[in-house]
């Protein structure tokens, strides 16, 4: 489907163009972009530090449960059946507790991801259509829609230039917020 929009807008570019003197086209590789970015290695940086800070969480809680268990397990028949019937329904509240941190930290890590991923995007695009602007292209496409490119249409390296230069990446990677 993506690929025959594509092709139609190619050319419906291409007869528009075909009255004017030159075609120019490029492209970018928004992934490579966003990854080989001041502000993508900051926002990996900062969202890897905040990953690694919800898994060390999720463990603590997990060897918790294990260990409550492992006391079930191995004092269980010894307990009065109170003892043992709260100890039961202790593991059972915070393992149903831990799985819904867990998917709730899963869920608030995709969002945080696409946040910092848009936001850069954002500022990336703008830098896109400056270059084209300037550079006067007719068309600059992203390099995950076409099949075959020559490099030298390739305009990445150009646009992370003049983005890094501009922002260094800092307007847009900022801090991980400490949640939870």
């Amino acid at each position: 489907m993506q690929k025959a929009i594509v092709g139609f807008f190619l050319l419906l570019v291409v007869s528009f163009a075909w009255g004017q003197e030159k075609i120019k086209i490029g492209y970018i590789d928004l992934q490579r972009a966003i990854s080989e970015s001041e502000a993508g290695k900051r926002a990996k940086d900062n969202f890897q530090s905040e990953v690694k800070r919800v898994e060390s969480d999720l463990l603590k809680e997990k060897q918790e449960i294990e260990r409550i268990k492992g006391e079930i397990d191995k004092k269980g028949a010894l307990l009065r059946e109170e003892e043992r019937s709260n100890l039961e329904s202790e593991f059972q509240r915070r393992y149903m507790g831990y799985q819904r941190t867990m998917r709730d930290s899963q869920e608030v890590l995709r969002q945080r991801e696409s946040d910092l991923t848009a936001r850069i995007l954002k500022d990336l695009q703008s830098v896109v259509a400056e270059v084209g602007k300037s550079e006067k292209f007719t068309l600059i496409l992203e390099r995950s829609q076409m099949l075959y490119s020559d490099q030298a249409i390739d305009i990445t390296s150009r646009v992370l230039d003049i983005y890094n230069g501009r922002t260094g990446g800092k307007a847009t990677a900022g801090k991980a917020p400490q949640g939870k």
